[in-house]
């Protein structure tokens, strides 16, 4: 048996697809890392549900992985990507995903970095095929 979804979970449903930066209002870390979390347990090709206001978002971007960047390199609209590179000219929103990613691998515990060396992986593929950002 099926059951029909009422306005508001259809509405709440959207929203965690589209605009899962849109879903705190208070920016905490917690928050973040909800959101950083959201968009890495993400098939890769779900990653371009997200509205391109997204990609100017320090949690957007520290839920990706190398995977999701290739196929995004690949895919996405130019202004996706253009939004995508602004986050590397404002310090603040590079610090505050640092910040996010540190923290999930805190929250990980045993030391573990996995969460820093995936976004250094994102960061040098961005580096490395730098010409399909900006063009």
């Amino acid at each position: 048996m099926t059951k029909n979804l009422g306005i508001m979970e259809e509405y709440e449903i959207l929203e965690s697809i589209e605009t899962p930066h849109l879903s705190y209002v208070l920016d905490t870390l917690m928050d973040r890392k909800k959101t950083a979390r959201n968009v890495l347990n993400r098939k890769t090709e779900d990653v371009l549900l997200i509205d391109k206001t997204g990609f100017y978002i320090d949690s957007i971007f520290a839920g990706l992985s190398e995977k999701s960047i290739e196929y995004f390199a690949k895919h996405a609209p130019m202004e996706y990507k253009k939004n995508l590179m602004e986050i590397f000219r404002d310090k603040d929103m590079l610090d505050s995903m640092w910040e996010t990613v540190k923290s999930m691998d805190d929250d990980e515990g045993s030391g573990t970095i996995s969460n820093q060396d995936r976004i250094k992986k994102v960061i040098q593929y961005i580096r490395d095929n730098q010409i399909v950002f900006v063009t």
